[in-house]
């Protein structure tokens, strides 16, 4: 036997019978508040269990979570937190009523948050005023060109019995043929119930999706980052210890407390936080993304028909969530139905999402659904919503399938380049989704992979080739350098490119590339040379001549440093060779320098260890000129100090 867990919901118009088919499938009555059986309508969420036995495979059951939402108008907001992770959707259509209003605005929800299924239901088929066939015509022409075109529709009575064995075997059908529920390595439990047990403590209920919960696992709640661990696990009543997406589950919670409903705060635990890994996404007070206006025919007064104009406060449903914001467009048209558009929405509290999250947008009033879409940057906040870059990836992925491949090559474009091991986290879609399109993107050389990061190959290519033109103007402007400092270049390739890191990176594909050369801090293409430009060569001349004419006693190089441009014709010439510099504070001409190390090492070959003063009268020189001479020699590795006496190193 094979136990396959997915989740079903009602959605349709008030008194079409939603709440007796659940009844009629589950044998439960979900409706548990006092008012609700006082008025005889739903007003929250009802939950129940529908064991499913599949006819024509009996060796799969179905454990279907079924969640009963309200269909009022007054209480729509409730009704979208139930089906934000819906896999089937059960939309009940009255045969002595038709598709009503609350009918089309449940469908258009269901649209938007991407719900995979709609099996549409006629109810109330043995009432003596129906026409069911008028109504599964008028229902047809409702779903045509819509993604549930082909939806079967099925009529039933919860009376008679009626078509609840054609309904059993199209939800087996349809869930037969729907991907189950797998470990993707991302735990998401929208709560949309919260309260306290005597002596048992804090309980959390919601539908469970991405990956398995256990006992004694660490868990956090979003927003809030409250971190707590799961002390014991219920999945329909029965005491479980680990639970699989696509379950109902209840989750007892250690050391945390519940709020008021509907009243957020940030240390406690109710309807509309998350309960994930640590890992998993973001909190954000900043979205921006994609937003979709049914361009279907609706009565004024029931849903949002008329124009969005930037600025409008609205609510935004994600999950068992809704927060409160203002929204805002590329330019001052308003947004009316039919339309497509790229949004930034500014939240009035944090809200918890990945990106690819669908989410539902109503009225700042909860009384119209005025459009749905998808987040695609739950970090906006830190880039300017108007700039080209982020318009651009918006626009791409408005006008794309929004499949992974298209999200990863939108976002490659935009940032340049992504750390995969942190973009899984950020996304709805998994490691192996990503690396599978990552590996297809640089198979076609679109992207390359450099350090963890995946780049975009056109981009990568452009700053390394830029990197070489500085390099090579910085040679034409400065030939008497020996290269491009590389603090200056570092620093401004830093700005540009998306980690640090990769700066290594970048200066290995220079050097690999374009035979540029690393010496101490300065980049040199292999070719470059230090040349003396014609605006310093008089004032080198003039030094020469100067080091020259007393090669044995040159001055100290602040006499021969009297402006900027000497100093720049004094370094020229040492980098040229023409001059060596013994300290900072003193140069000598190359030939000069070149006989006192000759002397200076027959000298010692034929006495052996020798004093700075046995030495500099051997050489004829100074003290001042002797010891900055024998230091460097030092330091050149061509003689060995030994506490007064210096000897000459064997070759």
């Amino acid at each position: 036997m094979r136990n396959l867990p997915f989740i079903v919901a009602t959605a349709g118009h008030v008194d079409h019978g939603k709440s007796a088919l659940v009844k009629y499938l589950t044998r439960q009555v979900t409706d548990r508040l006092p008012e609700e059986k006082r008025r005889g309508i739903t007003i929250d969420l009802g939950f129940s269990q529908w064991s499913l036995v599949d006819p024509e495979q009996p060796q799969i059951t179905y454990d279907l979570g079924m969640i009963d939402v309200p269909g009022h108008e007054d209480f729509v907001k409730n009704m979208v937190t139930g089906v934000g992770s819906i896999d089937c959707a059960l939309l009940v259509i009255a045969a002595d009523d038709g598709w009503m209003p609350q009918t089309e605005e449940h469908f258009q929800i269901l649209h938007y948050l991407r719900v995979p299924h709609i099996i549409p239901i006629i109810t109330k088929a043995d009432r003596a005023d129906a026409d069911v066939a008028l109504v599964e015509s008028m229902i047809r022409e409702e779903l045509d060109e819509t993604p549930y075109a082909d939806a079967p529709i099925v009529a039933t009575s919860a009376i008679s019995g009626t078509g609840f064995d054609t309904l059993k075997s199209i939800v087996a059908h349809t869930l037969r043929a729907h991907t189950p529920h797998w470990d993707q390595s991302k735990p998401r439990l929208p709560i949309d119930r919260a309260f306290s047990i005597r002596g048992l403590g804090s309980v959390v209920t919601g539908t469970l999706s991405g990956a398995p919960l256990k006992m004694d696992q660490p868990v956090v709640i979003q927003p809030g980052g409250i971190t707590t661990k799961i002390k014991s696990i219920q999945h329909h009543h029965a005491t479980h210890g680990d639970v699989q997406p696509g379950m109902r589950v209840a989750l007892n919670l250690s050391s945390v407390s519940i709020r008021k409903a509907h009243r957020f705060e940030p240390t406690k635990v109710g309807r509309g936080q998350v309960v994930t890994d640590p890992q998993l996404g973001r909190t954000t007070r900043c979205l921006d993304g994609t937003l979709e206006r049914s361009g279907r025919s609706m009565p004024p007064d029931k849903t949002g028909s008329g124009p969005l104009r930037s600025g409008s406060r609205v609510w935004i449903h994600m999950g068992s969530d809704q927060i409160l914001g203002r929204i805002e467009f590329p330019s001052s048209q308003p947004v009316v139905p039919g339309d497509h558009a790229a949004f930034r929405l500014t939240l009035e509290r944090p809200c918890f999402a990945l990106e690819g999250d669908p989410f539902v947008i109503r009225d700042g009033s909860q009384q119209k659904t005025v459009g749905g879409g998808r987040v695609w940057d739950t970090d906006a906040g830190s880039r300017r919503f108007r700039s080209r870059d982020q318009q651009t990836f918006l626009q791409s992925m408005m006008t794309s399938d929004a499949s992974c491949g298209a999200y990863l090559r939108a976002r490659l474009a935009r940032d340049h380049g992504l750390h995969l091991e942190t973009l899984q986290w950020l996304g709805i879609w998994t490691a192996k989704q990503l690396a599978r399109e990552a590996a297809l993107w640089v198979k076609e050389k679109h992207a390359i992979k450099q350090q963890g990061w995946m780049l975009d190959a056109a981009w990568w290519a452009q700053q390394v080739c830029e990197a070489f033109k500085d390099v090579q103007q910085h040679h034409q402007a400065h030939p008497e350098h020996p290269g491009h400092p590389i603090e200056p270049l570092r620093t401004r390739y830093l700005r540009c490119l998306p980690e640090a890191s990769l700066w290594k990176a970048l200066l290995e594909s220079l050097m690999t590339q374009h035979q540029v050369e690393q010496s101490g801090d300065f980049l040199a293409h292999a070719s470059h040379h230090v040349a003396m430009p014609d605006r310093l060569q008089p004032l080198a001349d003039a030094i020469s001549r100067q080091l020259k004419e007393k090669p044995l006693a040159p001055p100290y190089r602040r006499n021969l440093e009297n402006s900027p441009d000497e100093g720049d014709a004094i370094r020229c010439l040492v980098r040229m060779g023409n001059l060596v510099e013994l300290n900072k504070d003193m140069v000598m001409d190359r030939e000069a320098f070149e006989r006192l190390l000759q002397q200076t090492r027959r000298f010692l070959e034929q006495n052996g260890p020798s004093t700075v003063s046995q030495l500099k009268e051997s050489l004829g020189i100074s003290r001042r000129v002797a010891i900055p001479l024998f230091e460097k020699l030092d330091r050149d590795r061509m003689t060995r100090r030994e506490g007064d006496l210096r000897s000459w190193r064997a070759s």
